[in-house]
């Protein structure tokens, strides 16, 4: 491995963690990734990574690897909305969260970067929201209520001392997406998508390469004991699916349903879906966090004190379709 700074990663397999590898090695870091048995980890070998194999939940074996680094990241998580394993997501996002906070203060750590989510700071009733607002709830999803019992467990542990900083990404996007997002462009792009709740939620669209670039700079350049944003192009959720297939060439529904009948609806695929294993576009979770909240919070304070600026829909959205469209629909 080349000379340089040690940094220790959980996720690092994952959409966002395989992007920020990649950039920490372009800038000359050593790279030692903890991953389960099960990982594909041929990406991170190519890169000269360090690979351990443990059990994220255990202490000892994560204070032990994390002996001698100069900056632990975690973006271990699971991401899901719709019919979930909340079992599954409540052992990583907070068991797993829990357990490196307290392995990095056995450790002694000198520096840490938690990945939280603006999920977790909850959506706004007019404007933006910035790194101060509260989420206290209800909750529209297993995966919002998570990543909020995790972001209070990284505050708390900052009000410890312990050195680290959350950064929140906003909506992810890009190439390489495996999760809920790409599948919705995909439905969009399949035209399964028969409708939006009326109205339709906001969100901040932000690429995943600079959410990578936005975490590497919150560990050089933030400040340990603070919360950063990495927020994009506020977009309507139909607006931006609009978007996504006009650069494909297709059309969206301009259908909108009143919530009580999404809500409804959305019930019905959920049965079907428990008991058949198939998955509808339309989910009770998704339709809750879709309809008319706004879940948009500024990234005023990560480009003042980083430098960091996010790329436009014009510039990130086209090689995101393309990538769907190919690797997902299996188009050409």
């Amino acid at each position: 491995m080349p000379e340089g700074r040690l940094a220790f990663l959980t996720g690092a397999t994952g959409f966002i963690g395989s992007r920020l590898t990649r950039r920490l090695a372009e800038e000359g870091w050593r790279l030692r990734c903890a991953v389960r048995a099960t990982s594909d980890t041929a990406d991170l070998e190519r890169l000269g990574a360090e690979i351990v194999v443990g059990d994220l939940l255990d202490v000892d074996w994560l204070a032990g690897e994390l002996a001698g680094v100069d900056v632990a990241f975690h973006l271990a998580a699971v991401y899901a909305v719709g019919i979930v394993d909340v079992a599954a997501m409540e052992r990583t996002n907070v068991g797993g969260t829990r357990a490196f906070l307290e392995a990095c203060e056995r450790a002694g750590v000198p520096r840490a970067v938690y990945v939280s989510s603006t999920v977790a700071l909850g959506p706004v009733v007019e404007g933006e929201g910035d790194e101060n607002t509260e989420n206290v709830g209800p909750f529209r999803s297993h995966y919002e209520r998570t990543k909020v019992e995790a972001h209070r467990l990284a505050v708390e542990a900052q009000r410890r001392g312990l050195p680290v900083t959350v950064v929140c990404p906003a909506y992810v996007y890009g190439p390489g997406d495996g999760g809920p997002g790409a599948a919705l462009m995909a439905d969009a792009l399949r035209g399964r998508i028969p409708g939006f709740p009326n109205p339709p939620a906001w969100f901040s669209y932000v690429h995943v390469d600079d959410v990578a670039e936005g975490i590497r700079l919150a560990a050089e350049v933030g400040r340990a004991g603070e919360t950063y944003v990495l927020s994009g192009e506020h977009c309507r959720v139909d607006e931006y699916l609009g978007r996504a297939a006009a650069l494909a060439g297709r059309r969206i529904s301009r259908l909108r349903f009143p919530p009580a009948l999404a809500r409804l609806s959305a019930m019905v695929c959920d049965g079907i879906s428990r008991a058949t294993g198939l998955r509808f576009p339309l989910t009770r979770e998704n339709v809750e966090t879709g309809t008319g909240w706004r879940w948009l919070h500024s990234h005023a304070k990560a480009t003042a004190e980083l430098g960091w600026r996010p790329r436009s829909l014009d510039e990130g959205l086209p090689e995101t379709v393309v990538w769907v469209q190919r690797h997902v629909l299996g188009r050409r």
